[in-house]
């Protein structure tokens, strides 16, 4: 068994957990004090915009959809990314998010990911788990965490950023 993703997955669990029980009070507590923003997360390592398509409904409360964004990491390492996921209505205006996607950079390195969310209907916290074969710019997302804010117009168009769990 490989141990780094066994810790991964162990840890992306825990954030679930933290996530469903937290819901918005760990937004609160994580990202809204000025402090704990700067001293407790840094800089963001992403820093992205894009936009969701429904692609359709799959259950009464449930619908998939598709994503694409464009971005920067590390402040200079353009990329783009696509993906899919499944979001699930909680009621009170408030969904559950679970999907996968890959980071690809202009060179043509290329990473995958999947991920957890909240969304609230504007704003939304989760985490995602990375991984790669790269050498080059993406090899520092192999088996990495990465927790993220971000909100949402009723369009669909989003803008993010992801730090570092560390």
């Amino acid at each position: 068994m490989n141990t780094k993703r066994s810790t991964i997955n162990i840890t992306a669990g825990f954030a679930v957990v933290l996530l469903l029980i937290g819901g918005t009070g760990t937004y609160a507590i994580l990202f809204n004090t000025g402090y704990a923003q700067s001293a407790t997360l840094g800089e963001p390592i992403f820093v992205e915009k894009g936009s969701d398509v429904i692609q359709k409904e799959i259950g009464p409360n449930s619908s998939t959809y598709t994503f694409t964004s464009n971005g920067t990491m590390k402040g200079n390492i353009e990329y783009t990314k696509a993906g899919e996921y499944v979001s699930v209505s909680k009621g009170n205006n408030q969904t559950f998010d679970q999907g996968h996607g890959a980071i690809t950079t202009k060179d043509g390195e290329t990473a995958n990911y999947t991920f957890i969310e909240v969304f609230n209907g504007t704003d939304y916290q989760g985490a995602s788990a990375y991984s790669t074969n790269s050498t080059g710019k993406l090899s520092f997302l192999d088996n990495i965490l990465l927790i993220f804010k971000g909100g949402a117009d009723e369009s669909g168009n989003y803008a993010l950023e992801q730090w570092l769990w560390k």
